[in-house]
């Protein structure tokens, strides 16, 4: 739940941060005209840009889970970058040397939150950001296999097919990125993670959560490529 607390502190700065010129504005209406036309050049709206996670689909390719996932980011003023992240994460655990089980997980998930770009040159071509997540995700889990039986010794078979596990969870974020070519730009993040709410019947351990991981991993991220779908003209901006 601290987690949880800081994502929405974070939210709330971004918003307290926007209105505040505007209410300084309101009760200093001697303002300078170069003040004003320094602002001025920078639009509120400065464009949209749609990315993919390609460390999620190389870790499925050569492991046992991993995610396809995609991104929606709006920059405003090229300071503050709301997003929504939309997935399909899968995984297919095959036998365990250890617990001798098998474990399979299909389903979508989302987040949604805000970035915020630290760099001291807002208009820069390199980005530097530090945001929040909350992600959400609902899901079926099968797991079967023979289980060890150490008291009788042998092993029973075992199999459970969850009914509908939701699982919420917080992100902080650190993430770089910069401008490769024309539009297209490169970036990767850092995250840190925190299960809110979600189990299997009777407590039971959740192998793989969609969007999320492996349950109890906390630390994860991503590597983006991005393209700017729509960008307002910088000139004057620096």
């Amino acid at each position: 739940m601290h987690l949880f607390r800081t994502f929405i502190f974070v939210c709330v700065a971004a918003a307290t941060n926007l209105l505040m010129p505007a209410a300084a504005t309101a009760q200093n209406p001697k303002q300078s005209q170069t003040q004003q036309a320094e602002a001025d050049t920078v639009p509120m709206f400065k464009g949209l840009s749609a990315s993919y996670d390609l460390a999620g689909t190389v870790m499925r390719l050569v492991g046992d889970y991993g995610q396809i996932e995609g991104a929606l980011r709006v920059n405003l003023k090229d300071k503050y970058f709301p997003i929504v992240e939309l997935g399909l994460g899968t995984a297919k655990h095959e036998t365990d040397p250890v617990t001798g089980i098998e474990a399979k997980t299909n389903a979508p998930y989302g987040r949604i939150g805000c970035d915020i770009n630290i760099a001291k040159n807002k208009h820069d071509d390199y980005r530097v950001m530090a945001g929040a997540r909350y992600g959400f995700t609902n899901f079926k889990q099968e797991i079967s296999g023979d289980i060890n039986v150490p008291y009788w010794g042998g092993t029973v078979p075992y199999s459970t097919s969850e009914e509908s596990i939701s699982y919420h969870w917080a992100e902080l974020v650190f993430s770089v990125d910069a401008k490769l070519w024309g539009p297209v730009r490169l970036g990767w993040s850092f995250r840190y993670k925190a299960k809110l709410s979600g189990k299997g019947n009777e407590g039971e351990r959740i192998w793989y959560v969609p969007g999320y991981g492996k349950d109890g991993d906390k630390l994860g991220g991503t590597f983006n490529i991005s393209i700017e779908l729509s960008r307002k003209n910088k000139k004057g901006v620096q």
